[in-house]
C-alpha cells in the first residue's frame, strides 16, 4: 500500500481493509473515497504502515452518507478478518481464552490506534470491556458501531458463532430502529450509556479455547511489541522486551546482548531502565513469567522444550523459577490445567 504520509500517523493502515470491503459490498468503488483523503491504496497493504485517523474517518463517513444506510457500521461484523488489525488479530485468535484475548487487546490496542482504549473490568459474574477513541469523528455512530461490531464478531470467530455478550451498551443516543443491533448482538442493547462497553459472562470469557496456540500467540506478540516500540523510539522498556523475546531461545541473553540490539551500551540501557523504575533483570523475569504461563497451557510443548524456549540451560533452573513465580512446579501447573 502506498499512502500520503501526513502528520498524524496514528492508525494501522490495514484497518482500511474492513472499510474498503464494506464500501464494495454496496456496489460502490472505494478508491475515490480514500483518494479524496490523500490515501493511495495499493494492495497488499504493507504491514506496519500507519495513516492519519482523520483520513480514514472522513472516508468512511462520506461512504456511509452516500449509501444512506444507518446501519453502515454494523456491516463490519459480516466482514471481520484478523488481518485488519495486523499481528494483534492473529495473536487474539491464538489466545487461550476470550479473557486472554481481551488482555492482549488491552495491552496492545495502541498499535491499532494510538488514541484508543480497550479496558477490562471485573463485575462479579461478568467481564466488561469498554472501548473508546479519544478523538472527534465525522460520523461517530459509524465509527462506534463498527468498533463494537468488530469486537463481538472477532470474539465469535475466536470462541464460536454461538458466543453472545451478556449486554452491549453504546454512549450515543438510541437510533430510530434498533432491529439490526438486536439481530447482530443477540443480547440486551442499551444506548445513552456512559461508555461503549460489551459484557461477557465469566464462564464464556474464561473457557479454554481449542484454537489456543501459545507459541503462535507469542510469535505475534513479539511482532506487536516491535510495532509499539517503533511508534515510540523513546520507549526503552518496550524495545527491551521485544529484544528479550527475540533472544530468549538462543540461551545466550544478557543486558549486553539486549543493549547491543538496541544500539546502545549496557550501561546506557540500565540507566534508562532505572529512570522508568525498572531493571533488565525485572523485565527479563516478567517476559519469562508471561511466556511460561502461555507455554504451560500448550500440551504440544514438553517441559524440556519450554525450558529452552525461555532461555534456561537446565530444566531444574526453570522449575525453580516457575515455582517462585506461581507457587507450584511446572508439572503440577500442567496437571491442574489438564484437569480444568
Amino acid at each position: 500500500m502506498r499512502v500520503s504520509r501526513g502528520v498524524n500517523m496514528s492508525v494501522l493502515a490495514p484497518s482500511i481493509g474492513i472499510w474498503w470491503r464494506i464500501i464494495e459490498s454496496y456496489g460502490l468503488d472505494p478508491d475515490p473515497y480514500f483518494r479524496a483523503e490523500g490515501l493511495d491504496v495499493v494492495w497488499p497493504i504493507e504491514p506496519g504502515t500507519r495513516v492519519a485517523y482523520d483520513a480514514i474517518d472522513r472516508a468512511r463517513a462520506h461512504a456511509a452518507r452516500d449509501t444512506g444506510d444507518p446501519d453502515f457500521g454494523l456491516r463490519t461484523a459480516a466482514l471481520v478478518h484478523p488481518s485488519h488489525i495486523g499481528a494483534l488479530g492473529y495473536a487474539v485468535l491464538a489466545s487461550s481464552s476470550l479473557l486472554n484475548s481481551f488482555q492482549r487487546m488491552h495491552r496492545f490496542i495502541r498499535v491499532v490506534n494510538d488514541d484508543s482504549h480497550f479496558d477490562i473490568e471485573d463485575r462479579g459474574n461478568t467481564f466488561v470491556v469498554s472501548l473508546s477513541v479519544n478523538k472527534p469523528s465525522a460520523n461517530a455512530r459509524v465509527r462506534d458501531d463498527g468498533m463494537m461490531a468488530y469486537a463481538v464478531a472477532l470474539s465469535r470467530l475466536n470462541a464460536g458463532p454461538e458466543t453472545n455478550p451478556s449486554h452491549v451498551s453504546f454512549s450515543l443516543d438510541r437510533p430510530a430502529d434498533i432491529q439490526a443491533y438486536d439481530a447482530l448482538f443477540r443480547c440486551p442493547v442499551h444506548f445513552g450509556s456512559e461508555h461503549n462497553e460489551i459484557g461477557f459472562s465469566k464462564k464464556d470469557a474464561e473457557r479454554q479455547l481449542p484454537s489456543a496456540n501459545p507459541v503462535l500467540a507469542q510469535m505475534h506478540d513479539r511482532i506487536v511489541i516491535r510495532r509499539l516500540a517503533s511508534l515510540d523510539r523513546d520507549n526503552i522498556p518496550n524495545r527491551a522486551r521485544a529484544a528479550i523475546m527475540a533472544q530468549l531461545p538462543s540461551g545466550h541473553i544478557s543486558d549486553e546482548t539486549v543493549a547491543s540490539a538496541l544500539n546502545m551500551t549496557s550501561r546506557t540501557l540500565n540507566r534508562k531502565l532505572k529512570v522508568e523504575g525498572l531493571s533488565f533483570r525485572s523485565i527479563l523475569q516478567d517476559v519469562r513469567q508471561d511466556l511460561a504461563r502461555q507455554y504451560i497451557e500448550d500440551a504440544s510443548l514438553t517441559l524440556t522444550e519450554i525450558t529452552f524456549l525461555l532461555g534456561f540451560s537446565e530444566m531444574s533452573s526453570f522449575s525453580r523459577a516457575f515455582k517462585n513465580w506461581t507457587g507450584q512446579s511446572p508439572s503440577a501447573a500442567r496437571a491442574a490445567d489438564d484437569e480444568g
